[in-house]
């Protein structure tokens, strides 16, 4: 699992302020590329106050 803070001091070198939306708005253009349905994500979980998960497993074939 990766923190919205661990995202966002690595895509844009700042810590995140528990306000900033662009790492979710980030997360649902990767869902969207990569046809991970946003109602039931396979590939990138949602942890609700931690962060996101990625599952290697998840991903359509």
């Amino acid at each position: 699992m990766l923190s919205r803070d661990y995202l966002t001091r690595q895509l844009r070198g700042i810590d995140y302020d528990g306000i900033d939306r662009t790492i979710d708005n980030r997360i649902v253009t990767l869902r969207k590329k990569l046809f991970d349905d946003a109602t039931n994500p396979k590939g990138i979980i949602t942890v609700r106050g931690k962060g996101y998960l990625f599952v290697a497993d998840g991903w359509k074939a």
